[in-house]
């Protein structure tokens, strides 16, 4: 009866869906490989790694992190450390910290959809999308 109609039904639903969200995939993979091939993606990635570094909130991050570094705390001013040692325990020890702020600060950037890079990446977007469409 009415039951395996209802099921049929929900799984050609299903595949609509799956056929629908697959097609999607396939779109944006030809957005980003269009991007990638025009340079506009480099382009963006470099400024917004420039935009972000700038920003004052990330530099206090990096300051307040390495003023209360316990790895700087713990060099022992006796004993000669080189460079790479020290560069490597700051490391170890506030990586996370800063890249968790540095990720974070990208993201507010690349998603803001009314200024600056943000906007730009939308329009780069849809532009690629649009011309993808055009395209035989």
């Amino acid at each position: 009866g009415n039951n395996s109609s209802h099921f049929a039904r929900r799984m050609d639903d299903d595949a609509a869906l799956a056929r629908e969200v697959r097609e999607a995939r396939e779109v944006e993979r030809h957005v980003v490989d269009a991007l990638r091939q025009d340079g506009t993606f480099d382009a963006l990635r470099k400024r917004l790694v420039e935009d972000a570094s700038s920003k004052d909130e990330l530099r206090s991050v990096v300051a307040n992190a390495l003023a209360n570094s316990a790895a700087l705390q713990k060099i022992d001013p006796a004993r000669k450390i080189t460079e790479k040692e020290t560069v490597d325990a700051l490391r170890e020890e506030l990586e996370d910290t800063v890249m968790t702020a540095f990720s974070k600060e990208l993201w507010d950037l690349m998603t803001d959809e009314q200024e600056g890079l943000g906007r730009e990446l939308y329009e780069a977007v849809y532009a690629a999308r649009e011309r993808l469409k055009k395209a035989p």
